[in-house]
């Protein structure tokens, strides 16, 4: 009998430290999991946070940045932040490792693990962002405009949908959808969103008519006003009617006063100098330099004033 006890409790010595084993594996690996992922959302916000500095001529004290956003995400405020490194000239990459907030140890202390003989562990996050201007992504009201049109100094003004009476110093070969017969500048939108995805290069194709497309008529109401939209240029035009295309060749960002169209116009006389009235029918506002942080647009085009920063990898 007695031999009979000193088996069972072997079984029993081995049976625990199996399930301190698991325990280990269940505990211990998924604290280190939620570590690693409170790092991770520092290196995101910590590359965003520099490369938005660097967009605007001015990267400041990267390293204090990218401490102070990792610092920010962990749970215990603390993580161990390397100095964030420059792989091109238009990219920042930031590497964070464990911190412990309350020690100061650069190591995790474990809970079970040690009766494997592991008792503490270290674990790491990178991100990479980058900036520039905007080659692809969604046009924010799927309207296009020709250059001739675009004017980072040009103050508040008037972008028709047709015509150029607005617009005397158009002389390209595409006036702000005057030369397409049927084409308003309204762009198709294949998803049925009030918006257009496209890219450089792209031929998108024209929505023929004046008046605002139905997907976009709950948009244009008064919080509309003050928002800044990332809207595509063009640089040719082909075809008639639904038929039409217009060549996308950049993108820039015009800051919403007001707008005129069949049966909707809101800040329609308010702003001097902007004036959109009669057959008059477009935006009122202006073009601004403008730095977007959604991840919606890729990167490599022209420079128009708008830049993009987006996490790379």
């Amino acid at each position: 009998m007695g031999e009979e006890r000193g088996g069972v409790s072997v079984v029993v010595a081995v049976a625990l430290v199996a399930l301190l084993g698991f325990a280990a594996l269940v505990i211990d690996v998924g604290a280190l999991y939620a570590e690693r992922a409170e790092l991770q959302s520092g290196t995101d916000a910590a590359a965003l946070a520099v490369a938005q500095d660097c967009a605007g001529g001015n990267c400041g004290d990267a390293t204090a940045t990218a401490k102070s956003l990792a610092d920010q995400n962990a749970k215990d405020g603390a993580a161990s932040v390397d100095a964030p490194v420059f792989p091109t000239s238009n990219s920042v990459r930031v590497r964070a490792t464990t911190l412990d907030g309350n020690t100061g140890a650069g190591s995790l202390a474990l809970s079970f693990a040690p009766v494997l003989g592991i008792d503490e562990a270290t674990v790491a996050a990178v991100s990479t962002a980058s900036w520039g201007s905007p080659a692809g992504g969604p046009a924010m009201l799927p309207l296009a405009f020709a250059p001739c049109v675009f004017d980072l100094n040009g103050g508040v003004q008037v972008i028709q949908t047709h015509g150029t009476s607005s617009t005397p110093s158009c002389t390209s070969t595409s006036p702000s959808g005057a030369t397409l017969p049927g084409g308003f500048s309204w762009l198709d939108s294949s998803t049925g969103a009030c918006e257009s995805h496209m890219d450089i290069d792209d031929n998108a194709f024209s929505d023929p008519g004046n008046n605002i497309p139905s997907e976009c008529t709950g948009v244009f109401e008064p919080s509309l006003v003050g928002q800044t939209l990332i809207l595509p240029l063009y640089d040719d035009t082909s075809g008639t009617g639904s038929g039409a295309t217009y060549h996308v060749s950049g993108w820039v960002a015009f800051k919403i006063h007001g707008w005129r169209f069949p049966g909707n116009s809101l800040n329609n006389n308010s702003i001097e100098g902007a004036k959109c009235v009669g057959s008059c029918n477009g935006l009122i506002g202006e073009f601004i330099e403008f730095t977007d942080l959604s991840g919606d647009f890729t990167l490599g085009g022209p420079n128009l004033g708008v830049t993009v920063v987006a996490l790379t990898e």
